[in-house]
């Protein structure tokens, strides 16, 4: 090889390495840049969790060139296959969105779902829905028991079992999944719930409802159609003033409303209002107080801090004709309340719940506050609230043997409302059959038509 063509080909060899080299520190400062890229917009979504990569291939074209010989360059051109990653579109949520999602399960969890003493809420993992799912919970007041349940496609059994156990079983199935998933989700997931002998009711989600074709497609399943036919369903639809529910026909698919709230207030549309609802309960306080405590040394008011308790609380301790009263918040703590009772020493207990509470929340505390004072040994009256006597039927979901017996032996008082002969009286109870039975009525006192009107608008 002559010295000229020796030192053209070493020349040409050294440009072909610094192109070469040069090309592989272009392509990672580019990867570089995307990794602090990729850093920086992870940080502006704060922790968002980004949908899950998927691997794309890529087919590209590169050219190479190489020496065929001494005088001549032949140009070859090879396809390589190579492999990249590419995320897929991260969802755009708006601000709107989310909030309608957690106005909707706010005013649920405030006004529907806490009927219900334990709920599961089953959500698919997405941003809209868990906004829902937490919204509803967070809303449950103290007596009722709510969890979250996330749905395993997977393994839908799993997630049934865990909501099995419920009363009521929350379906926010929806969010930013296609309709075709929710569908599939929604009818996977009930089949793994009838099989676990499920029995409470079933509340869906305006959106999955929609997805199933207004349930059509859950009840033309038949791994569960008779079984959903044999469960209460309620349905939650939501526009941009009201959030509305309402019991599903599965025969005829008609919807008949149960509740509707109003988004921008946060109160749900009634026929009372709350000024209804004080205004009887303060009536109810002051005959409790001027009446029903009078000739009483001490008296000893337990109730709740429910807004309505509260007023026919303050009524009953303002107008008491006792000697002493003291008001006790019962929380569910039975020894306290017991440690208290046997402190302060009433020889009677006025127990006051009712308001918004439902039926089951006032047996429940009815029912633990009849075992602490039994428990304290206490020999004094008892007095019950007439919202008592009604959400317990006499009693008859709040007694047990133990507290049937040592009820039995002691003098049981209540205020009986009677709407048609616009009265309420003082009314003498005794336990039998493991419940109450009125013996004697000891007054009996004028109703106020303001009274009468309250109450008749409240028990409807």
């Amino acid at each position: 090889m002559s010295p000229g063509i020796t030192a053209i080909f070493h020349t040409g060899f050294l440009c072909l390495k610094m192109e070469i080299e040069f090309g592989s520190m272009k392509l990672k400062i580019i990867r570089a840049m995307t990794l602090i890229i990729g850093i920086a917009v992870g940080a502006l979504l704060g922790g968002y969790a980004a949908p899950k990569p998927a691997l794309t291939t890529v087919v590209s074209t590169v050219t190479q060139s190489s020496v065929v010989t001494q005088t001549s360059v032949q140009t070859v051109t090879q396809t390589l296959v190579q492999t990249t990653t590419v995320a897929p579109p991260v969802p755009r949520l708006s601000a709107a969105d989310v909030e309608l999602r957690r106005s909707v399960g706010s005013l649920m969890g405030r006004y529907f779902l806490s009927q219900f003493p334990t709920v599961a809420v089953v959500a698919q993992p997405n941003v809209l829905y868990g906004a829902l799912a937490s919204a509803s919970l967070a809303a449950l007041p103290s007596y009722s028991r709510g969890y979250l349940v996330l749905y395993n496609a997977t393994l839908p059994e799993a997630s049934a079992a865990r909501a099995a156990g419920a009363a009521a079983v929350f379906l926010a199935f929806g969010g930013e999944e296609a309709p075709a998933v929710v569908d599939r989700s929604m009818r996977d997931f009930l089949a793994a719930l009838a099989k676990t002998n499920f029995t409470g009711a079933l509340v869906v989600n305006g959106r999955a409802f929609a997805a199933t074709d207004r349930f059509r497609t859950v009840l033309n399943d038949t791994r569960i159609s008779g079984w959903v036919k044999a469960r209460p369903v309620y349905v939650v639809s939501a526009n941009a003033t009201h959030v509305t529910v309402s019991r599903l026909n599965v025969t005829t698919g008609a919807l008949a409303p149960v509740l509707v709230a109003d988004r921008e207030t946060g109160e749900a549309v009634r026929r009372y209002t709350d000024s209804d609802s004080l205004f009887l309960r303060s009536a109810v306080g002051r005959v409790a107080g001027g009446v029903l405590f009078k000739g009483y040394g001490r008296v000893a008011i337990v109730t709740g801090t429910d807004p309505a308790c509260a007023a026919l609380t303050g009524a009953a301790f303002a107008s008491s004709r006792a000697n002493s009263t003291r008001i006790i918040v019962y929380t569910g703590d039975g020894g306290a309340l017991a440690r208290e009772i046997a402190e302060y020493r009433p020889d009677a207990v006025f127990i006051a719940f009712g308001g918004d509470m439902p039926s089951y929340a006032i047996s429940q505390a009815t029912r633990g506050v009849l075992a602490a004072l039994a428990s304290a040994n206490y020999t004094g009256d008892v007095l019950l609230h007439a919202f008592v006597l009604r959400a317990t039927n006499l009693l008859a979901t709040a007694l047990d043997d133990k507290t049937a017996q040592w009820l039995s032996q002691r003098t049981i008082k209540g205020i009986v409302p009677d709407l048609a002969n616009r009265r309420v009286n003082i009314v003498v109870f005794a336990v039998a059959d493991g419940r109450l039975r009125p013996v004697n009525v000891t007054t009996t006192l004028p109703m106020p038509e303001a009274v009468a009107q309250a109450l008749a608008k409240i028990l409807s």
